[in-house]
C-alpha cells in the first residue's frame, strides 16, 4: 500500500513538473515572439520616419532610370563619334610621320 501511494505521489510530482515546464516554455515562447515583433514594428516605423523624413520617394528610381538610360544612350553615342574622329586623326599623323621620315631621308640623301 506504501509503495502504492508512493507512486501515485510520484507520478503526479512528474505530471505537475512536465505540466509546470509546458506553462514556462509557453510563456517564454509568447514573450519572445512579443518581444520581436515589437522590435520589428519598431524598427520598421522608424526607418519609414526617417526616410520620410529625409525626401526619400520610393517610385524616383523608377522615374531617374529613363533618364539616366538615355544620358548613357548619348555618352556611348558621343564616345563612337570621338573614336572615329580619332581614326581619322590617325591616317593623318601616319601621314605626317611619313612625310617627317621621307624629309630627313630625302636630306640626308643630299
Amino acid at each position: 500500500m506504501f509503495m502504492l501511494l508512493l507512486l501515485i505521489f510520484l507520478g503526479l510530482v512528474f505530471f505537475f513538473v512536465v505540466q509546470f515546464a509546458t506553462v514556462v516554455t509557453t510563456m517564454v515562447a509568447i514573450v519572445v515572439t512579443v518581444t520581436t515583433v515589437s522590435i520589428l514594428v519598431s524598427v520598421w516605423l522608424g526607418t519609414s520616419y526617417y526616410l520620410k523624413a529625409s525626401g526619400y520617394e520610393p517610385k524616383i528610381a523608377q522615374q531617374t532610370y529613363p533618364q539616366v538610360d538615355l544620358d548613357l544612350k548619348k555618352i556611348v553615342g558621343n564616345l563612337q563619334e570621338i573614336c572615329s574622329q580619332l581614326e581619322e586623326t590617325e591616317l593623318h599623323l601616319q601621314n605626317l610621320e611619313y612625310l617627317k621620315h621621307a624629309r630627313q631621308n630625302h636630306n640626308g640623301e643630299k
